[in-house]
């Protein structure tokens, strides 16, 4: 794998980082840093491109860290789903706490712990949301300066990344401070756990820098306070145990108020151990702590991420085509292969009938003669071993899904149904998990509810179906078309099991 870049969006800085992924600690062979400009997102993207090409960035694929005002963070306990599944369940509490519609709204979570409510298992999910429209500016921006963007991420997701590994059991803080705006977020060993960004104001109400004077750093110590003390109260109790700084490097007047009010000293800053600067690179790595963390994190698919859903799946499906042209190269070559293998025991085996009466005319028949023989038969009996596996069907499903079929009353209508066997060998007795989504109408309410208890029971009476776990996604009224009534989409969950 290439080179990547790791970029830090604010709306007054741009930092950008080049690194190798996979090497720990991450070495960094370009970094450089610019103050963003104001303007158009087309000028932006053309100064971002003029900006990578002066500083020798070759790398085209990109790990955003991006710090707007409009990025919300929740924690969320939710049923144990992924997916497309999960979004639509962190919609609906979302839907509750805000004024905007959701559906202009990019939604994206993460599990960062598992608690246990009731007896059921359910998860913590840190939620991300904020107006789709600046996502695709962002993205927009990117495009135009020549990049591909991977992952986009808030700045306080990126610096959890670099939560040191000798805390484990603490929750660290960590402070990052830009022109005119900060962010305090609090992170614990399963990820972020708390963040609030806040604008440094003086007390004339204008935006400063903090190096304006001693009422600046006053305001930060204020709004850094409340925000811990918020955090003390939401999370019964918790109190951060080391602080660490990163962007642009605190004040003396700044530590003193810290050290003197909050009890706490700014230590060394975990990007400083996670990162190795290449020769002639001369940067801070607390400075940009927001791209090292990206590039010392792990990422994949269910991992936040705010890029929108139609460009992922854009993605999805350029990698899907190109999956599907190796499938086909390899079973071209595996057909190739028995072909050829086909034709190679075809021929020898003609030999041997060839040679029939000259082997069976011989009173003691040599032991080469006995030994190719045996290899013939040998051949042979792989030979029809793979007639045999070519011509057996590639699924196993069709009972199962008959089975789960059977009790589906005809005032239900499946939505969808997902299938996630257990890998081969392994030592559980379930085949795997399933996932049903389905939608019954009927008049009122309580007969709806009738009709999916009557469907629950008929489910468990099922010898493929164990531990059928039920949740309600939504109640409605039924459209104008349905001539009246109510309808009830609900997910169903449970466990696979061989008959």
């Amino acid at each position: 794998m290439g080179r990547m870049l790791a970029v830090e969006f604010s709306p007054k800085v741009i930092r950008v980082a080049e690194y190798q992924p996979g090497d720990r600690p991450v070495r960094i062979f370009r970094a450089a840093v610019a103050e963003r400009p104001g303007g158009e997102p087309a000028a932006v993207g053309q100064f971002l491109r003029e900006f990578l090409d002066r500083n020798g960035f070759t790398a085209k694929e990109a790990l955003v860290g991006y710090l707007g005002p409009a990025i919300d963070h929740r924690i969320h306990t939710i049923p144990p789903v992924t997916g497309v599944t999960r979004e639509e369940l962190l919609r609906g509490r979302i839907a509750q706490d805000t004024s905007i519609a959701v559906a202009e709204l990019r939604v994206t979570g993460e599990v960062i712990g598992k608690v246990s409510e009731k007896g059921m298992e359910r998860h913590e999910v840190m939620t991300l949301y904020t107006p789709e429209f600046e996502i695709r500016r962002l993205v927009y921006i990117l495009v135009e300066a020549g990049l591909t963007p991977e992952r986009v991420v808030s700045v306080p997701v990126a610096l959890a990344g670099l939560h040191p590994a000798d805390a484990a059991d603490e929750l660290c803080g960590f402070l990052h401070l830009e022109p005119s705006r900060c962010v305090i977020c609090v992170s614990g060993a399963g990820g972020l756990r708390f963040a609030r960004e806040f604008a440094l104001k003086g007390q004339d109400g204008l935006h400063h820098e903090l190096t304006d004077g001693p009422d600046l750093a006053e305001r930060l110590v204020m709004e850094l306070t409340r925000s811990l003390l918020y955090f003390r109260q939401i999370s019964q109790g918790g109190a951060i145990t080391r602080l660490y700084w990163s962007g642009d490097p605190p004040t003396d007047e700044a530590k003193e108020l810290i050290s003197a009010r909050l009890k706490l000293d700014i230590g060394q800053h975990p990007a400083e151990k996670e990162s190795v600067f290449g020769a002639g690179v001369k940067a801070n790595p607390s400075a940009f702590a927001v791209p090292i963390g990206m590039a010392a994190d792990e990422w994949g698919v269910d991992r936040v991420n705010l890029l929108p859903v139609k460009f992922l799946q854009r993605k999805a499906r350029r990698g899907s085509y190109i999956a599907l042209a190796v499938i086909l190269l390899a079973f071209l070559a595996a057909n190739a292969g028995l072909f050829l293998g086909l034709r190679n025991a075809e021929d020898r085996y003609r030999n041997v009938l060839a040679n029939y009466d000259t082997v069976t005319r011989s009173v003691a028949l040599p032991e080469e003669e006995t030994a190719r023989w045996r290899e013939m038969r040998a051949a042979l009996g792989h030979a029809a071993t793979w007639e045999k596996a070519y011509a057996h069907s590639f699924t196993r499903w069709k009972g199962l899904l008959a089975a789960l079929g059977a009790p589906v009353p005809p005032e239900m209508r499946l939505l969808a149904a997902t299938f996630t066997p257990s890998e081969p060998g392994a030592a559980e007795s379930a085949a795997g998990r399933a996932e049903v989504r389905a939608i019954v109408h009927s008049g009122t309410p309580a007969e709806v509810q009738s009709k999916v208890n009557a469907f629950l029971a008929a489910l468990r009476a099922q010898p493929v179906v164990a531990d059928a776990e039920y949740s309600v996604l939504e109640l409605r009224p039924a459209g104008k078309e349905s001539s009246g009534g109510y309808d009830q989409e609900f997910l169903v969950h449970f466990t696979m099991r061989e008959r």
